[in-house]
């Protein structure tokens, strides 16, 4: 049972990863690119399965598409949905370029970031109240003997501890990123 949880609280973190990675800081990852979706052929699709995508700078990239001819429409909708960066089309690539952050955004997905901190905190406490009232379900039926009960509440508060602490520097890296 107490691995179900860690596997909950290890869900709960490669979300937040990913989210943090989605999140524009000082210097752009590719899974800022990768993530972005666009319509093309009659859905929508990532970056990542329409070209392959090659950094050239901190804030510039290149996407060499698998099929030119979407070219037109990708640029179009890049330009339309207000991503904060221009494009332009270079022989069958796309380059994307973006300007600096100013401090006042750069202050501004700070505050974000603590909100997504302060999200991931309040789900695993949920999860940890979940658990917790299982625990004393079967304590009370039986299931479980009162030593079991209490080792299981201490291994939880334990990770619980240990994914806060993993939260936590998570957001400081992110954070002093994009003070930096």
């Amino acid at each position: 049972m107490i691995e179900d949880f860690k596997s909950t609280l290890q869900g709960l973190l490669s979300i937040f990863r990913e989210k943090l990675n989605a999140i524009r800081g000082h210097q752009l990852s590719l899974s800022f690119l990768e993530s972005m979706e666009f319509s093309v052929y009659g859905g929508k699709y990532p970056m990542q399965q329409l070209g392959h995508i090659a950094r050239l700078s901190p804030l510039k990239f290149q996407v060499d598409l698998y099929d030119s001819e979407i070219g037109d429409a990708v640029e179009r909708e890049f330009s339309n949905r207000g991503f904060g960066g221009q494009i332009y089309k270079e022989e069958k690539a796309l380059v994307i370029t973006f300007p600096p952050l100013s401090e006042e955004s750069r202050k501004k997905i700070v505050k974000e970031l603590s909100d997504l901190k302060e999200d991931m905190r309040i789900r695993s406490r949920r999860e940890r109240d979940e658990f917790l009232k299982k625990l004393k379900n079967q304590k009370e039926s039986g299931e479980v003997s009162e030593d079991i009960f209490f080792k299981g509440k201490e291994k939880v508060d334990s990770e619980i501890e240990k994914f806060n602490r993993d939260v936590e520097q998570l957001f400081a890296k992110k954070e002093s990123e994009l003070l930096s």
